[in-house]
């Protein structure tokens, strides 16, 4: 039985067959596509989004004087945050602990958008979350994500 610890709230997940599959999923690698986006000066930077959630993860790779204006609106979230939500776990926790349905960010010129598509599988298409602004915090998370 797989359970999940959140606080002092335990999630079983004995009762889902859908969310069992889910979490035996191998997690997509996206290096291939990477060195690819890397060997064409496609990227200016790139994060893996694991534990410490979408902010902690980004704002590694933004440096000073540039904040990374994160629209939660944008995210395509999958059934499992969805299902996890439901559980009564808060946003703010979401964010902390998952990646919510975003595990790997890329930081690219915009206008290359199209060249940068093209290195990736129609499952695994990037999309636009955000822009780089200029500014002193380095991430800010703005609007919030529809678990549907």
């Amino acid at each position: 039985m797989v359970r999940y610890i959140l606080g002092k709230k335990k999630i079983n997940l004995r009762k889902t067959k859908f969310l069992k599959k889910e979490l035996l999923k191998p997690t997509k690698i996206y290096v291939k596509e990477v060195v690819n986006l890397i060997k064409n000066n496609l990227v200016n930077g790139c994060a893996n989004i694991t534990g410490g959630g979408l902010g902690d993860n980004i704002k590694r790779v933004i440096p000073e004087g540039l904040t990374a204006n994160i629209n939660l609106n944008k995210i395509k979230t999958k059934k499992i945050f969805s299902w996890l939500k439901k559980n009564n776990i808060e946003d703010n926790e979401m964010l902390k602990t998952f990646n919510c349905g975003v595990g790997f960010c890329l930081i690219i010129n915009f206008k290359n958008l199209k060249k940068v598509k093209k290195n990736f599988p129609k499952n695994y298409q990037p999309y636009v979350i955000g822009k780089i602004i200029p500014g002193k915090q380095k991430v800010l998370l703005n609007g919030s994500i529809n678990w549907k």
